[in-house]
């Protein structure tokens, strides 16, 4: 970290030979979730920590239908047909009003249905829910890091069905069609 002194920087003319900056401390920060971290820094020897988390200004509205690529893993099938990890097009209608979500998620093999709870720390949603599939495949999954901006969303996804005992993660991409 750096104190600088000089003349203020809209005068004119600006003499910037007139501008000195003296080293004072150092600055460093620690990722620790995707939501939180410790930021620490010192200005002249003294040491300060302080623990820091996304705040929310107001929530994201993900409502709307978005064809996405899906990079989805599956693991612990019943069915060892089914594991391995898959690369596919496929499109997802959003339902969301406050803390509370719907996704109806199409492939060219079934629609699922999830349904829970929405919150949203900073710019990061999540959504714990549950789901059914028209295959008949039913459990429970989370969605976190979901991101909307412009027109663009994305996001990554665990869960357990519970009929099939298969595990599910992954991650998406999408756009909102004009």
């Amino acid at each position: 970290m750096y104190e600088t002194d000089g003349p203020y920087f809209a005068s004119v003319p600006f003499d910037p030979d007139k501008v000195t900056a003296r080293a004072v401390g150092s600055l460093a920060f620690a990722q620790a979730t995707a939501d939180s971290g410790q930021l620490q820094y010192s200005v002249n020897s003294k040491m300060v920590t302080k623990n820091v988390t996304r705040q929310t200004l107001r929530f994201d509205d993900y409502s709307g239908s978005y064809p996405l690529a899906v990079q989805r893993v599956t693991t612990h099938c019943s069915d060892a047909a089914a594991n391995g990890d898959r690369i596919a097009m496929e499109t997802i209608a959003i339902g969301h009003q406050g803390t509370v979500i719907t996704l109806d998620w199409t492939s060219a093999q079934r629609t699922c249905h999830y349904a829970g709870a929405y919150m949203q720390t900073g710019k990061l949603g999540a959504a714990q829910t549950s789901y059914s599939c028209s295959d008949g495949e039913n459990g429970d999954i989370a969605f976190f890091e979901l991101t909307k901006r412009n027109g663009f969303i994305a996001g990554r996804f665990q869960g357990h069905a519970i009929d099939n005992a298969c595990d599910h993660r992954g991650q998406f991409a999408g756009f909102l069609p004009d």
